[in-house]
Order: C-alpha cells, then structure tokens, then sequence
C-alpha cells in the first residue's frame, strides 16, 4: 500500500501532501495541548494525572504517555514490515492503525502512524517521499484516525465488534482509496488491479484483527486496564 514516487500525477501529490501536513500540525498541537493540561495539573495538585483525556489516551503523566506512544510505534513499525508485493498494483501489509488509535487516541494515533511512514520512507526507501502525503492520507488519516471512530461507534456495547469492523475498515478502505488514487493518476487500471489488491488486503484484515485485538490485551493487561 505505500505509493512509490512516480506513480501519482503532481495535483494529487501536492494536494494530499498539503492535507496531510496540515493534518499532522494539527494532530500535534492537540498532543501538545493535552499534554501542557496535563503536566500543570499534575504541579499544581501534586498528583499524578489519570484519564485526562480519552481520545489522547493519557494513562498517568506525560512522559509515560510519551514512552507508551514510542513503543507503541515500534510496534506499528513492526506491523508494516509484513509486507507482500501486488503484482498489478503496489503492495499489501498489515497497517496498525486501528491499534495505535485505539491505544494512543486518534490525534497520536495519526501521528504515530505519519512518523512510521515518513522513518520508512526517509531511510528504508518504503514509499515515496513525494508520495507521502498520499500514504499519510490512506494509511493515517484512513487507516487510524477515522477508524478510531468506526471504533467507538460500534463499541459503545462490545469491545470486540468494535476492534473486528474498524479493523476491517481501516484496511480495505484504505487500499480502495490508494487504488482510486493510481487510477486518477492513469498509473493503473482499476478493473485489472482491484481484484488482487482486494483480495490480499481481505486476508491481511482478518489478520490485522487478530494481532490487534491480542495486541491491546497485553498492553491494557500491562498498564492495569481492564479488558473490554
């Protein structure tokens, strides 16, 4: 699913690289915000600060919050390692996202993601660098951010419901996105690409499912947080 450089025509890039720039600034302004709320309250009480925020994820203080997102990535960065070219189209891998967002909050969940993406882009040649406002929108902004909230929707009574369907979301949406994507920029044909593509990244759902819901268990078991 990561777009080389090459492949998208220049209006597309720009404006996806511009929409995700933004995104990203805005996303860690929020962090930032939350994050000086949080550390103030701490001083002024003298108390370690818990659930400050749930859509930031705050589990005690800033810096643990701050060691949660990093390993948080390390795992994401993990994720996306599993990753099996598409002979007709790019390549098809698990995403992380939903699992980021679901731990971090949708704001970090989108910035973990960026960063993930633009450290495989910068030193291990994974994605265009020109391309990366393109694999920030599929695979940050769809891929976690609006997923977080397919999440929270179809979990008000069930955790698991939740996790399968935004798990389901965040991945075939994406690749659907990213193949619309090569078709504008006439570097495929949809019709020839759609079927292999669909297909690989229908199996990388249900295993992104899998590994997501396992991967929350021990992370909530980890901090003491109950299992939903």
């Amino acid at each position: 699913m990561h777009i080389p450089d090459g492949f998208l025509n220049n209006n597309l890039t720009v404006g996806l690289l511009a929409g995700s720039v933004s995104m990203l600034g805005y996303c860690l302004s929020k962090i930032s915000k939350s994050v000086t709320v949080a550390s103030s309250r701490v001083l002024a009480n003298n108390v370690s600060v818990t659930g400050i925020d749930s859509q930031l994820g705050f589990s005690e203080n800033a810096n643990k919050y701050f060691q949660r997102l990093a390993l948080i990535a390390l795992w994401v960065f993990a994720f996306q390692m599993f990753n099996i070219p598409v002979k007709s189209a790019t390549s098809a891998h698990l995403l992380g996202g939903v699992f980021a967002a679901i731990l971090a909050g949708p704001f970090a969940g989108f910035a973990i993601i960026s960063f993930v993406l633009i450290t495989q882009s910068l030193f291990f040649s994974d994605g265009g660098i020109l391309a990366l406002g393109a694999n920030i929108f599929n695979m940050a902004f769809i891929g976690s951010f609006l997923s977080y909230y397919v999440y929270k929707y179809f979990s008000r009574r069930s955790h698991y419901p939740g996790v399968f369907i935004a798990c389901f979301f965040s991945v075939m949406t994406a690749s659907l996105v990213c193949l619309l994507e090569l078709e504008l920029s006439d570097s495929i044909m949809f019709s020839t690409a759609f079927k292999d593509m669909m297909n690989l990244h229908l199996g990388m759902a249900c295993l992104e499912t899998l590994i997501t819901l396992a991967l929350i268990k021990v992370f909530r078991s980890i901090n003491g947080q109950p299992n939903e």
